[in-house]
């Protein structure tokens, strides 16, 4: 995949966390959001998607469901 950053060939792979993978955010009003984008119950929660080693820039894949 051509990173849609700078336009170099990206590297597949994951990115791995412990049970939760968690993105959080802040709003202009300063009200906290909280995204669950996966979830293992066993450990090990994987996300997979490419990298870019020279911007040094991901692109992840998130399920729809997160398990």
């Amino acid at each position: 995949m051509k990173c849609p950053f700078c336009g170099e060939e990206m590297t597949p792979g994951y990115l791995e966390s412990g049970r939760y993978f968690m993105w959080k955010a802040e709003d202009e009003r300063g009200k906290k959001r909280e995204y669950l984008l996966a979830k293992s119950y066993m450990g090990g929660t994987k996300l997979t998607g490419e990298i870019c080693p020279y911007c040094r820039k991901l692109v992840l894949d998130i399920p729809e469901n997160p398990t």
